[in-house]
């Protein structure tokens, strides 16, 4: 059994084409539940989304929380969760029809399994390269050499059993994916890819959240604080962890700062 959880704010009829790529799935619907969490403002989403719902065959659950974060919407569906395997999924990406069979395939005993992964900005034929595209299978032990596939939570197939009790910290606004990840590290043996044609498409908007521009002052002080959530996870037990693993993510935090600045 799966879990899907999708957290949405607001949506707009993206999550309709979201929920609509589930339902073309070629896998047995019996064998996954889609759970969507509303946060933030109640109506008219609530209802709407009740209503897409509703016009689909696959067992979905609709939670609603009033506070607004990505973060929390995730750990509310989480503690629910009752399922073997969990992938997360945001709402306005869309997934290929062989996506859940395809990693389901390849899944091992404390392993993740990530799906290749493009981009687009509203039609899936003119979809692009995206960093975690792949041209061929891997799978593989090192967590270090393909470290960028433990920064999202979403495109992949997480055993249950790797996350435990670990949830999303929702003092973060961003980055929190990578530091759950982060969190999971020490739990997982191999990495191991789909093929190539199971693809999670991201779609790309101007005025989503990953794409915002913030004010220097408050991206430095907003990487201290996504370090500081780092060093936290690592020095509560730094025997299980990598520390090279922990170096390239703080590392990858300062980039972020200094490449931002630069395009001011």
């Amino acid at each position: 059994m799966i879990d899907i959880i999708i957290p949405t704010h607001k949506p707009g009829f993206y999550l309709y084409e979201c929920l609509a790529s589930i339902s073309k799935q070629d896998f047995d619907f019996k064998i996954f539940k889609v759970t969507v969490v509303l946060n933030g403002p109640k109506e008219p989403y609530y209802s709407k989304i009740k209503e897409w719902l509703n016009s689909f065959n696959f067992n979905s659950e609709l939670l609603y929380s009033n506070v607004a974060s990505v973060s929390n919407a995730r750990n509310l569906a989480l503690n629910k969760c009752v399922s073997t395997y969990v992938t997360f999924l945001d709402d306005d990406d869309v997934l290929s029809c062989n996506y859940l069979s395809s990693l389901i395939s390849k899944i091992q005993s404390n392993s993740i399994v990530v799906s290749n992964t493009y981009n687009f900005f509203n039609n899936l034929d003119e979809s692009g390269n995206d960093y975690l595209t792949f041209k061929e299978n891997f799978s593989s032990s090192n967590l270090i050499k393909y470290r960028k596939y433990l920064s999202n939570a979403c495109c992949k197939l997480i055993p249950l059993s790797l996350i435990g009790e670990t949830r999303f910290n929702e003092n973060l606004k961003r980055s929190e994916d990578a530091v759950f990840m982060f969190a999971l590290s020490n739990r997982i043996d191999r990495i191991i890819s789909t093929d190539p044609n199971a693809i999670y498409y991201r779609r790309l908007r101007e005025n989503s959240a990953s794409r915002s521009k913030y004010k220097l002052s408050y991206e430095i002080k907003d990487a201290l604080v996504i370090m500081l959530s780092f060093s936290k996870v690592y020095f509560l037990n730094v025997i299980q962890y990598s520390f090279m693993l922990y170096i390239t993510r703080i590392l990858a935090v300062v980039k972020r700062v200094f490449l931002n600045f630069r395009s001011d």
